[in-house]
């Protein structure tokens, strides 16, 4: 992941803090890479402005004690240096974006907002950045689990229309490897395929199909998705570490599914297929998957993604 040289790491001042803490400077420290802190709150009420040194310094006093706990833990011989600038006020995913764009981020790392118990997907600002913060977003979610045991998981549509789509699909196996090699852990690959006739064809009394010939072509349809797949791991040069989840049925669907019951600590998957389009949203398929998962997620788009909210 050298790819990934300026780092920002966001704090709401969130509980568990610390295992974010400690994922971003775990990134920084292994690709060399510079981090800065960004803390998002609200803004006091004006009645209280006489306060607003003290609020904003006690915010960024307990970012530090975190951060320095931190990095004691690690037992690392140099601490990293880290910036920590204050945005307070509403619109903390305009804030958040806006530092991303000032600062040239390459990557965001945010806990994800904790979810009530029984709950699945992400809140309303986690959403916002991943649909519209211009560079990947590294979604955290606390794990008991040692670094060397996390499962690491990439989603992969290999249908692609566009070298623009074989360029995302290529960057997010990438992507998914080297997280997955941080981690000592093999890397799952799940793609989904379907005939999407299937039901309609073998059930429907008008039309008479030989269920032989129905076989045929939904296995040639099988053979085709596999194909595609198989060529662009070939693509992707992430050697035979790896395990292909070849997946028969509707991807937002069997993807959380399939999370599920690998017990997947962080998936990588693509928010946005197409670029060059200002506020485009995420397709119902990318969305019914992130409203369906429990794990932490690595949200990657495509190059040349244009975010609708513009700086200049």
């Amino acid at each position: 992941m050298k790819e990934f040289q300026n780092i920002l790491f966001v704090s709401q001042g969130l509980p568990e803090n610390r295992d974010s803490i400690e994922q971003a400077l775990t990134l920084a420290k292994r690709n060399h890479a510079s981090l800065m802190g960004l803390i998002v709150s609200p803004a006091l009420p004006h009645n209280m402005v006489d306060y607003q040194q003290a609020y904003r310094q006690s915010l960024l006093n307990t970012l530090t004690a975190e951060i320095e706990q931190v990095q004691h833990s690690l037992a690392d011989d140099a601490d990293l240096p880290m910036a920590i600038e204050i945005a307070c006020g509403d619109k903390p995913a305009l804030k958040i974006i806006e530092c991303v764009q000032t600062h040239h981020r390459d990557l965001l790392v945010k806990q994800a907002e904790p979810l009530n118990d029984g709950s699945e997907g992400f809140k309303a600002l986690d959403m916002k950045l991943l649909r519209k913060c211009p560079c990947p977003v590294w979604l955290h979610r606390p794990n008991t689990k040692p670094t060397n045991h996390k499962r690491i998981a990439v989603a992969i549509d290999p249908v692609v229309e566009s070298d623009e789509a074989q360029q995302l699909a290529i960057h997010l196996l990438t992507v998914a490897h080297a997280i997955a090699n941080n981690c000592d852990s093999r890397l799952h690959i799940i793609s989904c395929w379907q005939y999407e006739l299937e039901s309609y064809l073998r059930h429907h009394s008008w039309i008479q199909i030989d269920d032989e010939k129905l076989n045929a072509e939904i296995e040639a349809t099988r053979l085709h998705h596999r194909q595609q797949l198989d060529a662009l791991i070939d693509s992707a040069a992430i050697g035979e570490d790896i395990i292909v989840h070849h997946i028969n049925g509707r991807a937002d669907d069997e993807i959380p599914q399939c999370v599920n019951i690998l017990e997947i600590d962080i998936l990588v998957m693509g928010t946005i297929a197409r670029s060059g389009i200002k506020g485009l949203v995420m397709g119902n398929t990318a969305e019914n998957i992130l409203q369906s998962l429990k794990c932490s997620l690595v949200a990657l788009k495509p190059n040349g993604f244009v975010s609708p909210i513009d700086k200049s």
